[in-house]
C-alpha cells in the first residue's frame, strides 16, 4: 500500500464516533442454539470486518469462498481498498454501526491501537453479534478494552444470543499490506491463538463459537491466556521482525544491496519490507518484553562472537547442531 493511503487509514482508525446500531430481524441464515452460539458446521448470519487490509481482507474473502450466501460487510477508510472488496462481493458501509451485526460475527482488524479504540467505542454495537473478534497479534490491551467497555454503564446490557468477546491471533500473513494481499486460503493449516475475555459457560460458549469460524477459515484454533501469548509473541513475532530489520540495516551500512543477496539473505531480510505503521504500536505496547527478547538475543551473538575471536569452532558447532535440531523437532 502506498505511503498516502497507510495515512489516510491511520487518519481514519484515530477518530470515529459510535452509535448504538438499530436492531434488525436475528432470522438466521444456519441453525443457532437457544444461546445464540452458532456451534460446529453452522453458519453465522452475517460476518463483518472492520478493516480490509491484507488479513482482513482474508477474513472477507475467506467467508465468500466458503460460506456462500452469507453477507460480509466491511468497513475501510481506504477507497482502493474498498472498491477492490466491493468488486468482489463484500458490501462495504461506512461505519460499523451501519452493518447489520446482529447474530453475526464482528471482526476487527485494524491496527492494535485502533482497535483497542474501537472495541472500546463501538461496544453497544458489537454487543449484538453472537460472536465478537479480532486478529492484533497482541491480546492482553484487546481485552482489556473489551471487558472495560461491556461493564460500562454506557454500554446497553448484552442482547440475547450475544456472546462475550474473543481475542484471536492469527498465526499468519506477510510483510505485504492491503486488501491487493489479501488471500481468501490465507489460513489454511495457520495456528490461531485464541483468548477469551471472559470466564464461565458464556465464555466456553464463545470460544466454541470462535473456534467454530476460525476454523471454518481452515486454521488450527488452540486457546491461551492473553498475558502468556503475549510473552510469547516478543520471542516468536516481534523478535524476528526487529532482527530481520537489524539485518537489513547492517548490509546497507555494509554497502551491500538486495541483488547481491542468495536465498538465504532474502529469507533473512523479507521481514524487513513490513510496515512500520503497522508494527510501532506493537512495539510501543510490548516494549518491555521485545527489550528482554532482544536482550537475550545479544547475548548470544556476543558468546558466538567470542567463540569466534578464540577460535572456538567446537563451540559454534555445537550451538548450530543444537539450532539444526530444534529446527527439525516437532512443536
Amino acid at each position: 500500500m502506498c505511503r498516502r493511503a497507510t495515512r489516510t487509514r491511520r487518519r481514519f482508525w484515530r477518530s470515529r464516533p459510535a452509535r448504538s446500531s438499530p436492531r434488525r430481524s436475528s432470522r438466521a441464515t444456519g441453525s443457532r442454539s437457544r444461546s445464540g452460539i452458532v456451534p460446529e458446521g453452522a453458519r453465522f448470519r452475517t460476518v463483518t470486518v472492520v478493516g480490509l487490509g491484507a488479513v482482513g481482507g482474508s477474513v472477507a474473502k475467506g467467508v465468500l469462498r466458503r460460506l456462500p450466501g452469507v453477507p460480509v460487510f466491511g468497513v475501510d477508510p481506504d477507497g482502493e481498498s474498498s472498491a477492490r472488496a466491493a468488486r468482489d462481493g463484500v458490501r462495504v458501509v461506512p461505519r460499523l454501526r451501519d452493518c447489520d451485526v446482529d447474530g453475526g460475527v464482528v471482526v476487527f482488524a485494524a491496527p492494535l491501537d485502533a482497535t483497542v479504540r474501537l472495541v472500546r467505542e463501538t461496544a453497544p454495537v458489537w454487543r449484538g453479534a453472537a460472536l465478537t473478534t479480532d486478529v492484533a497479534s497482541l491480546k492482553a490491551a484487546v481485552l482489556e478494552a473489551a471487558s472495560a467497555a461491556t461493564a460500562s454503564a454506557a454500554c446497553p446490557p448484552a442482547a440475547p444470543g450475544s456472546s462475550p468477546f474473543v481475542g484471536a491471533h492469527p498465526m499468519c500473513g506477510s510483510e505485504r499490506s492491503g486488501y491487493p494481499a489479501a488471500r481468501a486460503d490465507l489460513f489454511d493449516g495457520a495456528r490461531v491463538w485464541l483468548c477469551p475475555a471472559a470466564t464461565g459457560d458464556a465464555a466456553s460458549g464463545a470460544e466454541a463459537a470462535a473456534r467454530a469460524f476460525w476454523s471454518m477459515l481452515g486454521a488450527r484454533p488452540r486457546t491461551i491466556a492473553a498475558e502468556r501469548h503475549d510473552r510469547v509473541m516478543a520471542l516468536v513475532s516481534h523478535l524476528p521482525q526487529l532482527l530481520s530489520n537489524a539485518l537489513a540495516a547492517t548490509l546497507e551500512d555494509a554497502g551491500v544491496s538486495t541483488g547481491q543477496l542468495g536465498p538465504g539473505g532474502r529469507d533473512m531480510t523479507r521481514l524487513a519490507a513490513s510496515s512500520p505503521s503497522m508494527w510501532l504500536p506493537l512495539l510501543e505496547a510490548a516494549a518491555r518484553d521485545d527489550a528482554a527478547a532482544l536482550l537475550a538475543v545479544e547475548r548470544r551473538i556476543a558468546a558466538i562472537r567470542g567463540m569466534l575471536e578464540s577460535g572456538d569452532l567446537r563451540g559454534v558447532e555445537t550451538l548450530m547442531d543444537r539450532g539444526r535440531r530444534w529446527v527439525s523437532a516437532e512443536g
